[in-house]
C-alpha cells in the first residue's frame, strides 16, 4: 500500500470517527403548545444537563377549526 493510500484512509477513518461522535452526542426535542415562549422554556428544561443549546426553532402553526394559533418549537442541542 502506497503512502498516499495510507493518508487517505487515515483521513477517512478519522471522517467516520468524528461523524460519529457528533451524531452520538447531538440531539434535539420537539413540542406543541399554544404559548411560544412557554412551549420553548419547557424544552429547554428537559434538554440534558450539560449539553449545549444550540438553536431553537418555532413554527405557527393554525388550526382548522379556526381556533387559536398553535406553536410546534425544536430545541436542538451537541
Amino acid at each position: 500500500m502506497s503512502s498516499s493510500m495510507k493518508i487517505s484512509l487515515i483521513f477517512l477513518v478519522s471522517l467516520v470517527l468524528v461523524t460519529l461522535n457528533t451524531a452520538v452526542n447531538a440531539g434535539s426535542l420537539t413540542q406543541t403548545g399554544f404559548d411560544q415562549a412557554s412551549t420553548v422554556e419547557d424544552l429547554k428544561s428537559r434538554v440534558p444537563e450539560g449539553a449545549n443549546i444550540t438553536g431553537t426553532n418555532c413554527e405557527k402553526i393554525g388550526m382548522p377549526s379556526g381556533g387559536a394559533n398553535k406553536y410546534r418549537c425544536t430545541v436542538n442541542w451537541n
